[in-house]
């Protein structure tokens, strides 16, 4: 709703009932009605009652009636235009020529009395229509052709309706208020009111329709075509010529002549007044054709209405492209440019290692395949004890030349030199070489600390006799080529509650694992007695209010310690019956006696939004008793 910019309640000023009263003797002078004394007194008599009428020095159309009576008593004036006022002497204006008749009512002790005399005037005087509420509508007497208003069709509650026994009400109306332009389509935005001071003329324009509903049609008695795009009718209609309005600023009345209105037909003509000023033009009315409603209009002037600029429209945070590592093997940020240990182990197909490769170190690192390579991978293991640390989550990247003089296929492992069988921080285990073979591996991480970072390289697959060089190692803490945003782990900030549901071997449920939630990350569970032993037997579930977006990939990881051995199922899922929702699954994961973290990378809703994202463990297989510790929860989305 626009708000008005001020108050208009002033004197009530029309065409046939226009007033600008000025009292000038004030009501106390002598009225025997506020004395103390309650005694009847004489009757009054009209032949006691006169009254003077003359007009102003300044113009004609300005009256001053005096009250003249031969008794005293209080004076009550009916101005012959529709407004009254009280006082022995008042000033009242008259715009507009005609003849009226004012009465004066006197009201003494002993009863009251009235007599009236019929005042001409001449001639019409619009000087004295320049009051802010003719102003604000017709423009004021400059403005010769008018003012035309249009609907507000682009604020919400331009058009409305309400209960017509609370009208008006605050806020606008409460059955129902339109959205900006929610009538585009129907001929309701077609209508165009001029309003004229001289004259106080009216000129209604539309496209040759008016808008209404079934029962102001109905009333109207016009049949009309519904709108198959805003609903109700649009009804043929040609607004009147010689149209005419009043104004009535002190009951904040308009009223139109000829049975006009304003654009949605209810019957009526006359609309109270909630906000008049030179911007906007609020108002209500009541409604013959369904007498429990009010309808609300909102309109402005035609210049100033303006279609707002589209709201911008902003997408989604795209996906950061993956990129690649600043790799410079000569640099500082070189890690690998200080002294290595290294360690060799070839074997034939028999696993009995025992083959000694040919080694050479100089500014490059070559190896000679021996002779009796088995041909499989893991036969051919060279690893470089870096004795570089790396913190928990630190990210770094790896790169080398790899060259060979016969086609072959490498395994190059980056992980920790305390747990080389350790693949998460990174493997690829299919890297073809026949020539010279650029190896890059960009922002990868380990998901705990380790006191030295461990190169393992595999060249069991190049035939014996082949040579293999191994040269521009760099090692470097993770620098991009350009900033990218930071990566906020989702699951601490995130609500978190849990269910559980475990089971024997008959699907009965009815067993409870113990649980303790850790304080800031994971939880602590005991698998209970009597567990079945298939999967879905020991579901433990935590409920999030994360949203996951299908259109995002993201990152999963989270340390799992145990005092058995056994396999686990986890799923990250919004509905675990909603197979369009799930981001993974992953039934095979494998649980040692100690600590396992669980990684899973570039993971995303199947096809929807998943609106609160679901973590289900699932401990149906693993025995009863063990003791089962989660900690270190990340949910981030995925960079590569």
């Amino acid at each position: 709703m626009v708000k008005p910019e001020m108050s208009i309640k002033m004197k009530k000023i029309c065409k046939a009932s226009l007033v600008l009263a000025f009292v000038g003797v004030l009501l106390f002078a002598c009225a025997p009605m506020d004395k103390d004394d309650y005694k009847l007194g004489d009757p009054v008599s009209e032949s006691l009652l006169s009254f003077t009428s003359s007009p102003s020095a300044s113009t004609p159309n300005i009256i001053v009636l005096k009250n003249t009576s031969s008794t005293a008593g209080v004076a009550l004036w009916d101005l012959g235009n529709g407004s009254t006022a009280k006082g022995d002497e008042v000033s009242v204006a008259y715009p507009f020529k005609g003849a009226y008749t004012v009465s004066m009512s006197l009201y003494t002790p002993g009863g009251s009395a009235t007599i009236s005399q019929v005042i001409e005037i001449a001639e019409d005087d619009y000087g004295l229509l320049d009051t802010p509420g003719f102003n604000a509508l017709t423009g004021g007497a400059a403005a010769t052709e008018g003012k035309t208003w249009v609907f507000a069709r682009y604020t919400r509650g331009h058009f409305g309706v309400g209960d017509v026994n609370a009208a008006p009400e605050a806020g606008g109306p409460a059955w129902w208020q339109c959205d900006p332009n929610g009538k585009d389509g129907c001929s309701l935005y077609e209508n165009e009111y001029t309003f004229i001071q001289k004259g106080t003329k009216l000129i209604w324009k539309n496209q040759g329709a008016i808008y209404t509903n079934e029962n102001g049609m109905n009333l109207l008695g016009m049949g009309g075509t519904p709108n198959p795009v805003v609903g109700d009718f649009d009804v043929p209609y040609t607004p009147a010529d010689n149209l005419t309005f009043s104004l009535d600023e002190e009951n904040m009345l308009l009223t139109l002549s000829g049975n006009a209105f304003l654009g949605f037909f209810t019957g009526v003509s006359e609309y109270h007044i909630i906000s008049l000023t030179e911007h906007e033009l609020y108002v209500w009315c009541g409604s013959a054709a369904e007498p429990g409603n009010a309808w609300y209009f909102i309109f402005v002037p035609k210049d100033e209405l303006k279609e707002p600029d589209p709201e911008p429209v902003i997408p989604p945070d795209p996906k950061p492209e993956p990129e690649e590592a600043w790799f410079r093997p000569n640099a500082p940020t070189n890690l690998l440019r200080t002294a290595v240990d290294y360690e060799s182990w070839f074997s034939g197909p028999d696993w009995g290692g025992g083959l000694e490769p040919g080694i050479s170190m100089k500014n490059n690192i070559s190896i000679t395949i021996p002779d009796g390579i088995g041909g499989g991978e893991w036969m051919g293991q060279f690893k470089i004890r870096t004795h570089i640390p790396a913190g928990a989550r630190e990210r770094f990247d790896f790169s080398c030349n790899i060259t060979a003089t016969q086609p072959g296929t490498a395994t190059v492992k980056m992980t920790a030199a305390d747990d080389p069988a350790d693949d998460d921080f990174f493997y690829d285990g299919n890297v073809s070489v026949d020539g010279t073979r650029l190896f890059e591996a960009a922002d990868h991480m380990l998901f705990r600390e380790t006191e030295s970072i461990l190169l393992v390289f595999d060249f069991g697959r190049f035939p014996a006799g082949a040579v293999v060089t191994i040269s521009d190692l760099c090692l470097q803490k993770h620098i991009p080529l350009s900033e990218k945003p930071e990566v906020v782990n989702l699951w601490p900030a995130a609500n978190v509650t849990t269910s559980q549901w475990f089971s024997g071997p008959d699907w009965s449920g009815g067993l409870t694992a113990e649980v303790t939630m850790l304080e800031g990350n994971g939880f602590e569970l005991t698998v209970p007695e009597g567990v079945g032993g298939s999967e879905w037997m020991g579901q433990f579930a935590l409920h999030t209010d994360i949203a996951l977006q299908a259109s995002h990939d993201y990152e999963f990881s989270c340390n799992v310690t145990a005092n058995a051995d056994s396999q686990f199922t986890m799923k990250l899922t919004n509905d675990p019956e909603d197979d369009a929702k799930v981001s993974f699954y992953d039934n095979a994961l494998g649980m040692k006696n100690g600590s396992t973290v669980i990684r899973k990378v570039a993971v995303k809703p199947a096809s929807a939004d998943a609106e609160a994202a679901m973590l289900i463990f699932d401990f149906g297989r693993t025995p009863a008793g063990t003791k089962i510790v989660v900690t270190d929860i990340v949910l981030q989305e995925y960079i590569q």
